[in-house]
């Protein structure tokens, strides 16, 4: 049994239930310098009883603790990410993991999972183009099925994350990624849970098209794959860029109200007052009237290049740009996991730290929002005591060394310290 990587599974789990090693060491029975030594790696040998007191403690199966936690494991992942962002990219993966293990955790206390529960995935019943058309009318066809099975019409999508988290089901969150990644969408196909994650970094007109496109990257079924093939974007990309375009900017919808606003051939003002009225970038509404006929690919060109910030301060709206843009800059933790947190945190089954960390939030911070809103744990729970000789039972009936579990010993002496 490799204690080391032990060590590393109880500090891990210690992090989601959001406890300090003296809170885990006073559950569990230790002392906080023996349960030190246990997440360092450094005990020259752990009791079935010690491990079994860790894993009481913090609500876990035994086997969390031996074998690991089977969500790193089963957990799928695509990003939208810049090239050589390899480091940053590993980075947003394990704060997605740490979400959705937290998710897990939860299934062991009975909490509501929610409006759509874990292996309960809703799939709009939208028919899939047929793959054989060009992935530009892929995504094109696929958003206006979208459009039409949620009676979206042809204007502008008001709330992107309640649409992705009420009718299609997904948890959505915008978290302080690194800046190398734009988004990023986890599967736990063993739960049938999808978490979506942009990135708080960006500007609000970016953010939404990156949660569009990662919900095409959901609707089309797209596994984790390489998002340029020779420097150039794959199917899954073309297709989804399309798709996030058509859904939140519809080509008839963008021809409609440039009709209803210009006399003749749009100009760079009524381009940029498209581009506010859909909530989409400028090169969005420069695509789609190119695709429309409404520009050549030369009159796009000279109008393209201006920022959203330019734009807005430009043709009056600066000062609700830069309240957007405050409002994109706020982490919004996944509301679903969120709410099943609180629900632990009320009921004394995890630390306000494992609230905390779903939006990267200072625990004193929270703690204080918690008590003010009347959100406050039980009185801590007196330790629960080992029955050894049922352990021992256990790991007989069990199998012995096939059990998983380490061999019984009588540790280095320190468990009372």
């Amino acid at each position: 049994m490799d204690l080391k990587e032990i060590g590393r599974r109880v500090t891990l789990e210690r992090s989601h239930a959001g406890m300090t090693q003296r809170e885990l060491a006073d559950r569990a029975e230790l002392s906080q310098p023996t349960l030190n030594r246990i997440e360092a790696g450094e005990r020259a040998a752990l009791t079935i009883a010690e491990l079994d007191r860790l894993a009481l403690a913090l609500d876990v199966p035994l086997t969390r603790l031996t074998r690991g936690n089977p969500v790193g494991e089963r957990m799928k992942v695509a990003a939208r990410a810049g090239q050589q962002m390899l480091e940053d990219l590993q980075s947003a993966s394990r704060r997605a993991e740490e979400i959705l293990a937290l998710d897990d955790r939860m299934d062991a206390f009975a909490l509501p999972t929610g409006i759509h529960g874990p292996g309960q995935l809703p799939v709009l019943l939208c028919k899939l183009p047929t793959a054989t058309l060009p992935a530009e009318d892929q995504g094109r066809l696929l958003a206006e099925a979208v459009r039409e099975k949620l009676a979206l019409g042809l204007g502008p999508v008001l709330d992107l994350a309640e649409l992705a988290e009420s009718p299609m089901g997904l948890d959505t969150a915008a978290l302080d990624l690194p800046d190398g990644v734009s988004g990023i969408t986890a599967r736990d196909p063993g739960r049938g849970v999808v978490l979506v994650l942009i990135n708080t970094a960006h500007v609000p007109e970016r953010q939404r098209f990156t949660l569009a496109h990662e919900l095409g990257h959901v609707l089309f079924g797209d596994g984790a794959e390489a998002h340029l093939l020779d420097g150039e974007p794959t199917l899954a990309e073309t297709r989804c860029n399309s798709f996030a375009r058509h859904l939140l900017a519809p080509s008839q919808g963008v021809a409609r109200w440039l009709a209803e606003n210009t006399d003749g051939t749009p100009g760079l003002k009524e381009c940029a007052m498209a581009a506010r009225h859909y909530e989409v970038s400028l090169k969005v509404i420069l695509i789609q009237c190119q695709k429309l006929g409404l520009l050549t690919a030369r009159a796009a060109e000279a109008l393209g290049g201006w920022t959203g910030r330019q734009l807005a301060w430009a043709y009056g709206w600066g000062p609700q740009y830069a309240a957007a843009c405050d409002a994109a800059a706020r982490v919004r933790p996944p509301r679903r996991i969120l709410e099943r947190a609180v629900e632990a945190y009320r009921a004394g089954r995890i630390g306000v730290r494992a609230v905390a960390a779903l939006g990267g939030e200072d625990p004193r911070t929270t703690e204080r929002e918690l008590r003010e809103a009347g959100i406050t744990p039980p009185t801590a729970r007196p330790p629960r005591r080992v029955d050894v000789a049922s352990l021992i039972a256990r790991r007989t009936a069990g199998g012995g060394e096939g059990s998983g579990l380490p061999a019984m010993g009588n540790g280095d002496g320190d468990s009372q310290e």
